[in-house]
């Protein structure tokens, strides 16, 4: 095996990055039948090509022996200020995930911090945010991500 490379993610990589992120859902206990549906692959997969390269937005891969092993995204995101977003920008950290084959390299750390050391060097992010399973929990905490005492809640909204 070869020494792997983090790098920018290109248009050539989109496919590669939706297997990433069916992962990634995967990981997160996200129905099995739902990862099939090919809607979403598809709107994700034009996502990847329209936000590679994005001024907002961070993208990379780890490359092993040529194949892209592991991910992770960065999106700057605007709200409204306030006490911990004095700015209202805040990052968010997403996709990131690695092939199974290729666990415990520390790949999924490498394209960690690419993407905070875009967060801090050319945006203007005062907090970054991101949704953790256990396994990924073991990466973030000691890159200073610390659980908040306010739960995420949601609801969908239907589209037809």
């Amino acid at each position: 095996m070869t020494s792997p490379l983090v790098r920018e993610a290109t248009r050539a990589d989109a496919d590669a990055l939706v297997t990433l992120r069916a992962l990634m859902f995967e990981a997160m206990g996200t129905d099995p039948a739902a990862l099939e549906h090919p809607v979403w692959r598809v709107r994700a997969r034009d996502w990847f090509l329209e936000a590679v390269g994005a001024a907002a937005v961070r993208v990379v891969v780890a490359e092993v022996d040529a194949v892209v092993a592991s991910s992770a995204v960065g999106e700057v995101t605007a709200l409204a200020p306030g006490p911990s977003t004095p700015n209202g920008s805040v990052g968010l950290l997403s996709n990131v995930a690695t092939l199974p084959q290729h666990r415990g390299l520390g790949l999924a750390a490498a394209c960690t911090d690419d993407v905070l050391a875009w967060f801090r060097e050319h945006t203007d992010v005062t907090r970054v945010d991101l949704f953790a399973t256990e396994a990924g929990a073991r990466v973030y905490a000691p890159r200073g991500f610390v659980t908040v005492s306010q739960p995420a809640m949601r609801r969908r909204v239907e589209r037809l």
